[in-house]
This record gives C-alpha cells, structure tokens and sequence, in this order.
C-alpha cells in the first residue's frame, strides 16, 4: 500500500503562494472605476474596460485551457507573469479608452496564462484524500488577496502620484512569484511522471467531459456560487445605504473572517463529511442569509454576515472537491481550469443580472432572486448525489486513479 502524499509539500504550499501574488495583481485594480472617470473616460465605457479583464480570462479558461497541461505550466505561468508586469507598467503611460481597453485585454491574458498554470499543477501536487482541505487552504489564499490589497494599497496610493503608479508597484510582487515558479519547474521531470496527463487533450476528449452530467452540474453549481457571492460583493453597498448601515467593511470583514476560519479550522473535516450534503447544506444557509439580510435591521446586519461565512465559506472547497473526486487524473487539470471558468462566468452574471433586478425591482426583488437561485443550486445538489462515486470508485481515487464521470 502506498504511503499518503503530503499535503504541505513544497510545491502545494509555493502554488499558494503564486496564486496570492497573482490575485494581488488583479484586486489591485479595486479603484479602477474611479481612475477611469478622473481620466474623463465616458461613463458608459467605464463599466466595459473594468469588465474587459475578467471577461477575457473566462474566454481563455474555455478554449485554451485543455492546452495547458503539466509540462507547460511553468512556461504559461512566467509568460502570465511577463504579460502583466508589462501591461502594469504600461497604466503609466495609456490614458486614451481603446489602449485601456487592451491593457485590460492583456490583464486577462495574464491572469489567465498564471491561474491556468497553477492549477495544472496544483491539481497533480494534490493526495486525492485531501482534496476538500486542499482547496479549502487554496482558496484561503486567494481571499486573503481580496482582503488585503484594497487595505494596503488605500495607505500607499496618497504617497504616489496617482492610481496608475500602484497598478505598476504592485507587478513587483511577481519578483517572488517568479523565483517559486522556476524552483518549481526544477522538481518538473518528477511532477510531470506521477501526472496522468502532461499536455494537450484532444478535442474529442474535451467535449465528452463536458458531456458528463457531474462535470456539467458541478461547472453550473459553481457559476451559481459565484453568481450569489459577486452580486452580494457589488451590490450589498446600495442596500447598506438604504439600511442606514454606516460601515460597510465591517460586514464584509465578518463574512471573509468566518470564511477563512471555517476553511483553515475545518481542515481534514471537508474530506471526512459527505461533500455533496455539504455543498447543499451551504446553499441552503445562503438562501437564509439573503432572506435574513432582506428582513434585518442595520446593527444586526454584521450577524447576517455571519451566516453568509458559514454558507459561502464551506460552498467552495465542498464543490471543488468533488470535481476532483470525480474527475479521472487525465482530466483533472482541464476540469480544474474549467471550474475557474465558471468563477469568471459567476463574476460576470452576479453583478450584470444582479443589477438588472436591483433597477427594476430593488433590493427586495434581488433577495428574492437570490434566494431562488440558492435554493436552486441546493436542488441541483440532490441530483449529483444519484452519481456519487461507490465505494469502488472512491478507492481508486483515493490511490490516485479517479473515478471516471458519468
């Protein structure tokens, strides 16, 4: 029998760390909106260029993420790096709207060549008994990219001549990102041998994962998930003001915080419950919570932030977990990169849908929109449970060898 892999290895821990780095180069553009109107761009194309970035990575994640395999992580990842240490740069320079729009294109580019890289790799360095702690540590570091940049970066920006010059001070932190990625491309030949799958599937291949209904209801679920978290993330400051709730942070330094507690606390747990039960159990605590957010006077609005934790912070590492469990390792890497997709394609349905219902109904009518599209995704979770992996498949996966989708 085959000794369990470490968790904490180098590699897990130094992936960690590349996706913090490359968060940090994305969230930095937190005040984007505001640098475009100061430079007089037309409103009606501000919400586009903020846009433009994050809709480029989703197109990327769909139609080049099947060529993005072991063997070539680290080359996407350090060109990843090169396009937005460049593109960062060049906000120093670029104020007209059309060259904005293609730095914001190359944003993408960058994002996506770093993220896609990493989770190829990620998904090979994972002991598949612990893929739901895995994620859940993950994901912890990419929150912690949302959580601190808009903090330090309110302190530096006064001291700068302007916005543009922290979008360039921050492509720095690539330096460290860089290093990580080359030790890491040092151990490859060893990655690249345990990995079921080192470079390109064919498309045939592709199209009949997308087929499977567990890869299809997991990529839907996941989109859901993020559809609720970007709409409450973008819009929860209009419904704050119609509160009266003064500090709008503190809501949301109470929702990440019992995120991050939950994902680091709950450790070997996410992978002892059942996955499928939990992931219901988590939409069905954010149904409550936007039902409770709707009902609840402004000093118990923090408490309600509380519960959006609970639901929000055990949702992630409950679904990516599954796609790793029922993912055979050939196709681990694609489904990974596919579910970053779903996260693009959640970004951009929350907030465009979520503000389409806010305009023509208001805050109540999103709620209620809210609360059905999580009551939904909980429905959608009692259908995976009819193709949970038996106790064969959960076997093989557990040695590695996946289970195939079905």
């Amino acid at each position: 029998m085959t000794a369990p892999r470490r968790l904490l290895s180098f590699e897990f821990v130094g992936l960690c760390l590349v996706a913090f780095l490359a968060v940090c180069n994305v969230t930095v553009f937190y005040n984007l909106f505001g640098y475009l109107a100061a430079l007089g761009v037309p409103a009606g194309l501000r919400g586009v260029l903020v846009g433009a970035g994050a809709l480029t990575a989703m197109v990327l994640y769909l139609v080049a993420s099947p060529f993005v395999g072991v063997r070539r992580a680290p080359g996407a990842m350090i060109l990843g790096m090169a396009v937005l240490a460049g593109s960062g740069a060049l906000y120093l320079a670029v104020h007209a709207p059309l060259g904005l729009l293609a730095l914001r294109v190359l944003n993408g580019v960058g994002y996506f060549l770093m993220g896609a890289g990493a989770t190829s790799l990620l998904v090979t360095v994972i002991p598949p008994e612990r893929s739901g702690q895995a994620f859940g540590i993950y994901s912890v570091a990419i929150l912690l990219g949302f959580g601190l940049v808009p903090t330090v970066m309110d302190a530096i920006v006064p001291r700068l001549p302007g916005p543009a010059h922290g979008y360039a001070l921050a492509t720095l932190s690539l330096a460290p990102a860089l290093a990580i990625v080359l030790a890491i491309r040092r151990r490859l030949p060893a990655l690249a041998r345990d990995a079921a799958h080192d470079g390109s599937l064919p498309w045939s291949e592709v199209r009949g994962n997308l087929a499977s209904p567990a890869v299809a209801l997991l990529l839907l679920l996941n989109t859901g998930y993020f559809a609720n978290w970007s709409g409450l993330f973008f819009l929860f400051k209009g419904f704050a003001l119609e509160k009266g709730v003064g500090n709008v942070g503190t809501f949301f330094a109470v929702l990440t915080g019992i995120m991050i507690a939950i994902r680091l606390l709950a450790g070997r747990l996410f992978d002892r419950v059942d996955k499928i039960r939990l992931m219901g159990a988590s939409f069905l605590a954010v149904a409550v919570a936007h039902l409770a957010l709707a009902a609840a006077a402004a000093p118990l609005v923090p408490l309600v932030g509380a519960l959006f934790g609970v639901g929000l912070g055990a949702g992630y590492p409950a679904i990516n977990g599954l796609m790793f469990d029922f993912s055979p390792p050939r196709l681990r890497p694609l489904n990974a990169n596919l579910m970053l997709f779903a996260v693009q394609g959640g970004n951009f349905l929350g907030p465009s849908i979520g503000g389409a219902i806010v305009a023509r109904w208001g805050p109540r009518g999103y709620a209620g929109a809210s609360v059905a599209l999580a009551l939904a995704a909980a429905g959608v979770s009692a259908l995976l449970a009819r193709r949970r992996p038996g106790p064969e498949g959960r076997a093989r996966a557990a040695a590695g060898g996946g289970e195939e989708p079905t």
